[in-house]
C-alpha cells in the first residue's frame, strides 16, 4: 500500500511538472501573468476590474514573450534547453499564434477603447528602440547593462497601469503614477531574478546582466534595496488597499531571499510570475 501511494505521488508530481513546463514554455503562463497583473493593477487603482481588458493584456503578453523565445533560441541551448526543444520544431506555429494574438488584442482594443490603441503598441516600440543605435557613437540600450531590465519593467508597468486607467476613465494622475511605479519595481525585481536563473548561459554568451556583473550576493542586496523603495508608497494608500500592497511588498522580500542561492525554474515561475495569480486568488478568498 505504501509503495502504491509513493508511486501515485511520484506520478502526480511528474504530471504537474509536465503540465506546468508546457504552460511556461508555450507562454500561456506568462500570458496569464499579464492577465492577473492587469487585474491587480485595477485593484491598486481602486477600480472595478474589466475582464476584457485583462484578456487583451493576456494576448499581448503571450504574443510578445512567444516572439522573444524565438529570438532567444541560441541562448536557450544553455539556459533553457527544454524550452528550445519545444519551440525549435514549432517556430512557424509559434510565430503565427503570436501574430494572431496581437491582432486580436488590437481589434478588441479598437472595439472597446480605441484611444488606448497606442498603449498596446508599447512593447513593439520598446523592442525597436532597445535594439537601435539612437545616436552615432552612443551604445545601443541593448549594450548597456541593466537597461534590459529597465525597458522590460517600464513596458509592462505602463501597460498594466494605463490599460486599467483608460478603461476606468477619469483617474487622478498621482494615483496612476504610484501604481505605475509599484508595477515597475515589482517587474524589475522579477526580471533580475530571471537573470539569476540564466547567469551561467549569460556568461557563456557574454551577456552582462546584474547577476553576471555583481554576483548573486550583491544582486540580491540590490533587489532588496529596490523592493524597499515601495515602502514609502504605503503612506499614500488607505485601509485594505494599504494592507494588500504591504503584503505584496513582504512577499517580494520573501522570494528575493528564497532565490538568492539556487533557483528551480518551476518554482521561479510559480512563485514569481505566479505572484499575481496568487494575489488574485487571495483577494477572492479575502473578499
Amino acid at each position: 500500500m505504501e509503495t502504491y501511494k509513493y508511486s501515485y505521488k511520484i506520478g502526480l508530481n511528474g504530471a504537474f511538472n509536465r503540465l506546468f513546463t508546457f504552460l511556461a514554455v508555450s507562454s500561456l503562463f506568462i500570458g496569464g501573468t499579464g492577465f492577473f497583473k492587469t487585474y491587480i493593477g485595477y485593484i491598486l487603482l481602486d477600480v472595478t476590474p474589466e475582464i476584457q481588458t485583462c484578456f487583451i493584456v493576456f494576448l499581448i503578453s503571450f504574443s510578445v514573450y512567444s516572439l522573444d523565445k524565438i529570438a532567444d533560441l541560441d541562448k536557450d541551448v544553455v539556459n533553457m534547453p527544454h524550452r528550445r526543444s519545444f519551440i525549435y520544431g514549432r517556430k512557424r506555429l509559434v510565430i503565427s499564434a503570436s501574430l494572431a494574438a496581437y491582432l486580436i488584442a488590437a481589434l478588441l482594443t479598437l472595439s472597446s477603447m480605441p484611444d488606448a490603441l497606442p498603449i498596446i503598441l508599447i512593447p513593439m516600440v520598446a523592442n525597436a528602440f532597445y535594439g537601435m543605435r539612437l545616436l552615432p557613437g552612443v551604445p545601443r540600450l541593448k549594450d548597456i547593462p541593466v537597461m534590459k531590465n529597465v525597458v522590460v519593467a517600464s513596458t509592462w508597468a505602463l501597460i498594466t497601469t494605463l490599460m486599467p486607467a483608460f478603461s476606468a476613465g477619469h483617474l487622478v494622475a498621482g494615483n496612476i503614477a504610484i501604481v505605475g511605479y509599484f508595477m515597475f519595481v515589482k517587474t524589475f525585481v522579477d526580471t533580475v531574478l530571471y537573470d539569476m536563473r540564466d547567469v551561467e548561459g549569460d556568461r557563456v554568451n557574454g551577456v552582462r546582466t546584474v547577476p553576471v556583473i555583481l554576483g548573486r550576493g550583491w544582486a540580491t542586496a540590490v533587489l532588496l534595496a529596490v523592493n524597499s523603495t515601495l515602502l514609502p508608497l504605503l503612506m499614500f494608500m488607505q485601509g485594505d488597499l494599504r494592507l494588500f500592497a504591504a503584503l505584496l511588498i513582504i512577499y517580494g522580500y520573501g522570494y528575493i531571499l528564497y532565490f538568492r542561492n539556487e533557483i528551480n525554474p518551476v518554482f521561479l515561475d510559480l512563485l514569481v510570475e505566479g505572484e499575481w495569480m496568487l494575489a488574485t486568488f487571495f483577494l477572492i478568498l479575502w473578499l
